[in-house]
């Protein structure tokens, strides 16, 4: 939504209602509509898609900051808490972080059901959703949160190293069991 502008953007049930009403409706309430860009609903921006494919590659946690420039809470984020040096390591180190301002891509935000800002998401290197972030949150707040997270991440990518490792080691048994005296399988607790 374009406040200084007076734009905002309707999406409809075009199986309910069709373009020609919503247009006599908005006029009959005195705001002229028009038209402007009618957009798949599918459309992802090239730029999300990279941050996924990104994120998906480097198996790191992937951090959507769904934002805007009307939202002051979004902006002292945006200026205070990201640049922080307890924030920002980990950011450029360990996660993939994508700004997604839901005045040009709303389509993104209803696919994430946001209704508030500022709204973060943790999204898993494929891209399922870990953990929300809803409120504003200091460096330290949110250090907290991001540590945790990443974490979680890494250590899903060493039990599947470990998962891996432990399907080679049964491979070998299997084959020359005869020479082994003793197979150990730890467990991470």
């Amino acid at each position: 939504m374009e406040l200084e502008r007076d734009e905002f953007i309707v999406q409809y049930d075009a199986s309910r209602s069709s373009l020609e009403d919503l247009m006599a409706t908005s006029k009959s309430t005195g705001f002229p509509a028009t038209v402007v860009k009618d957009t798949p609903s599918s459309e992802t921006p090239a730029f999300f898609e990279t941050a996924l494919t990104r994120a998906k590659s480097e198996r790191k946690l992937l951090v959507v900051d769904f934002t805007a420039s009307w939202c002051p809470p979004c902006q002292k984020m945006l200026r205070e808490t990201f640049p922080d040096p307890l924030v920002a390591d980990l950011l450029g180190e360990r996660c993939v972080l994508v700004t997604v301002d839901t005045d040009e891509h709303p389509r993104i935000a209803q696919r994430y059901s946001v209704v508030g800002l500022p709204d973060i998401r943790f999204l898993s290197p494929d891209g399922e959703e870990m953990h929300r972030q809803r409120d504003f949150q200091d460096a330290e707040q949110f250090e907290v949160t991001l540590k945790r997270l990443v974490l979680q991440v890494e250590r899903a990518d060493n039990l599947v190293d470990v998962a891996d490792e432990e399907k080679n080691v049964r491979e070998i048994f299997n084959q020359d069991s005869e020479h082994v005296r003793l197979l150990l399988v730890l467990s991470p607790t």
